[in-house]
């Protein structure tokens, strides 16, 4: 089974994000996030970050005014050069697939539903289906568990370094994703089993890796 993270890996939605988060605070607090900020949300749930920094109505006031402004815009996010080409081609080789995500469900649904990719995935893991996220390895234990399969027969693909330290705390193999918002220095210290540059690097590394992902 062939696990991924939607953004950053199938999509390119960090700018979109960023200014949905920028559209927020200014909105509501009068000011821009800092870089700290912007850093401390990379790969974390944006709702649960905003309730460890606001009380609660603040934080339902900028994640509402943030999450509109994404909303209207999200049709126009797009995936990766050659991205959707590589699902159809594990598609069509008989891989099972999957998305793990911190991202809430209805955005994870929506903008794979925009792009016609929700098909080619049995399993969906949001936001909302655990109480743990990336890096705990929770979402991705949960979707191995949808396939009726232990984690250490899946593959987890993804650009963080909280999607490979989750990877390694289930027991996955993982691909560090390099080709959208994955970064080659900060992922090397965290190991990941296989860094591809491509999206089609991932064929060639799948023969290599013995497991039952099918």
């Amino acid at each position: 089974m062939v696990l991924w993270d939607l953004d950053g890996t199938i999509q390119d939605s960090d700018s979109l994000a960023k200014e949905g988060t920028r559209y927020g605070f200014k909105q509501v607090l009068g000011r821009e996030p800092t870089d700290d900020e912007f850093s401390q949300l990379v790969g974390r749930p944006v709702p649960v970050v905003y309730k460890e920094w606001f009380d609660d109505n603040l934080a339902k006031q900028i994640l509402d005014t943030g999450t509109r402004y994404y909303q209207e815009r999200a049709e126009q996010i797009p995936c990766y050069p050659d991205v959707p080409e590589l699902l159809d081609e594990l598609k069509q080789r008989g891989y099972r697939m999957g998305i793990v995500s911190s991202k809430r469900r209805f955005h994870v649904l929506k903008e794979l539903q925009d792009k016609s990719l929700d098909i080619l995935f049995d399993v969906i893991v949001a936001q909302e289906d655990t109480l743990q996220h990336k890096p705990h390895p929770d979402p991705l234990v949960l979707a191995a568990s949808h396939f009726n399969s232990l984690p250490e027969n899946c593959l987890y693909i993804g650009d963080q370094p909280s999607d490979i330290r989750a990877a390694h705390a289930a027991r996955m193999r993982s691909i560090a994703a390099l080709w959208g918002d994955g970064n080659y220095e900060r992922l090397k210290p965290i190991c990941p089993t296989m860094f591809a540059h491509t999206p089609m690097d991932v064929l060639n590394f799948l023969p290599n890796i013995h497991m039952k992902l099918i």
